[in-house]
């Protein structure tokens, strides 16, 4: 069993959008970090116009909405911290202070500091001997290497800096071009993270930011890189540095004192995928799971290139697409209802969700006689569940009464339907219409969406009630003939594994 690092976050999470990132990353990586707390630094943002005092306030509420969004419910996790800079003379202890002590009493302790040093400083400042237990990432500096200092996280309190420097602290810069690096695009952010409510969140973060250094378009996120050299430390270079060099003092207290400096990291795309997946993979805490609807999605199946009845070139990038649409409206919490020819079963564990499969052609060529038996390996291999007929859902589900199955030929008289067979030409019929890939942009469909359509539906049919036309409300469905579909069918086994 890993045993997690016990962390604080203290982090101005108000002053810009790439502390929510970063705060959100470490929430994510709960597998390997036991954040004990969230403590408040001041900021002083000119562009905001905002004082430390105020700015606190502020961070502390965006910290509490980033908790919600990521489902943690714990209202004494966030603390107040320094409502000014020890460069200043401000030496109150805060909430934030006693935490920091009350923990680094108790043991080792990291902090990922992502703005002043102030907190952590006062902390030592009032007891010393915590220094000791204390390991700190701090992202601050330009550049060490070159002597420079300039960036604001060391700039508003040079004073808690040097306090931090000549403790006993185990203490790991992070310098500002290290995170300079670890860019992103809201068209990125679309398509990878938004598929949440911290993801969508975040993104409208990105979108509403407006700063004079960064692109339209693209924006630096660099609070991410104190937090992953945390998580992954194998994925930054670091030096060791002598404190007397940072500090050009020659005191002999600092002779032997060393600092460790990260000087380079692994490429921006290591990291990011590593941000993009944890977040993505993050359970909706406001909105409750969901359910959705596909059909016919013939993973691994090259006989839909063949065959032309995909618009992909080739399997791997009709695969790799079919799974990233999948998981980008899918949560690993969400239902889905596979009405059909899902394709090679193994493609289960790359999907997001818990997955029922109502059997189609494809399924039933395969298990043949022994249904069980076909079941219960779909079952270990990880399905929710699979049946070998069409299915009633429950009413709750989508306000009335729905049948599940795979033919349109089979659905019921009396209320609504979905279906697949992606052979079939009609995508709607009187009473139901069809969740193929193929007619639905090759992702599942919502149950806002089924709802929609079926409201929509249901206005035909009422329409055409009034009008004395119910008899003629029959369409004619061109599918494939049963012989068609056998060799369909048994050419498509062929590519099994």
């Amino acid at each position: 069993m890993i045993r997690k690092i016990k962390v604080i976050i203290d982090s101005d999470t108000a002053n810009e959008i790439d502390d929510s990132f970063a705060l959100s990353y470490a929430l994510a990586n709960n597998d390997v970090l036991d954040i004990k707390a969230i403590t408040i630094a001041p900021f002083t943002a000119g562009y905001k116009h905002i004082s430390p005092r105020d700015s606190i306030l502020e961070s502390k509420s965006e910290a509490n909405r980033v908790l919600r969004l990521m489902g943690i419910k714990d209202p004494t996790l966030v603390l107040k911290g320094s409502e000014g800079y020890l460069s200043d003379g401000y030496k109150e202890v805060t909430p934030a202070v006693e935490k920091i002590i009350e923990l680094g009493k108790k043991g080792k302790l990291t902090v990922v500091a992502l703005g002043v040093l102030t907190n952590i400083a006062i902390a030592i400042s009032k007891e010393p001997k915590i220094a000791e237990n204390l390991t700190v990432v701090w992202l601050g500096t330009k550049n060490l290497l070159h002597d420079e200092f300039g960036d604001s996280n060391y700039r508003f309190d040079k004073t808690a800096f040097e306090k931090v420097i000549k403790s006993k602290v185990n203490l790991t810069i992070v310098p500002n071009y290290i995170g300079k690096f670890i860019v992103t695009s809201a068209e990125e952010l679309k398509k990878n993270v938004a598929v949440n409510d911290i993801g969508r969140y975040l993104l409208r973060l990105f979108q509403n930011a407006n700063y004079p250094t960064d692109l339209a378009s693209v924006k630096t996120i660099y609070d991410i890189a104190p937090v992953a050299y945390v998580v992954h430390p194998e994925m930054f270079d670091c030096k060791s540095i002598p404190a007397n060099y940072i500090l050009k003092e020659q005191k002999k207290t600092l002779m032997s004192r060393r600092i460790n400096y990260v000087y380079d990291m692994a490429p921006n795309n290591v990291v990011w995928a590593d941000f993009t997946n944890k977040i993505s993979t993050i359970q909706n805490a406001i909105t409750p799971p969901q359910i959705f609807f596909t059909s016919n999605t013939y993973f691994g199946d090259a006989k839909q290139i063949r065959t032309k009845l995909t618009p992909y070139k080739t399997l791997e990038e009709m695969d790799a697409d079919l799974i990233k649409k999948w998981n980008s409206v899918v949560g690993p919490k969400d239902t889905v209802y596979h009405i059909g020819d899902f394709g090679k079963y193994r493609y289960i564990k790359q999907l997001n969700g818990k997955i029922h499969l109502i059997c189609g052609n494809h399924e039933k060529w395969v298990y043949g006689r022994d249904f069980e038996g076909f079941r219960k390996q779909l079952l270990d291999l990880g399905f929710a569940e699979v049946y070998k007929a069409g299915i009633f859902l429950d009413s709750k589900e989508l306000g009335e009464k729905v049948f599940l199955t795979y033919k349109p030929k089979d659905c019921k008289k009396n209320c609504m339907n979905l279906f697949g067979q992606m052979q079939s030409l009609s995508s709607i019929i009187p009473n139901g219409f069809n969740v193929s890939v193929l007619y639905n942009d090759f992702k599942p469909v919502s149950t806002a969406q089924v709802k929609s359509n079926l409201t929509f539906l249901k206005k035909v049919q009422d329409a055409q009630i009034n009008e004395g036309k119910e008899e003629n409300n029959q369409v004619v469905l061109h599918s494939l003939t049963e012989e068609e579909e056998l060799k369909y069918i048994l050419d498509t086994l062929k590519d099994e594994d």
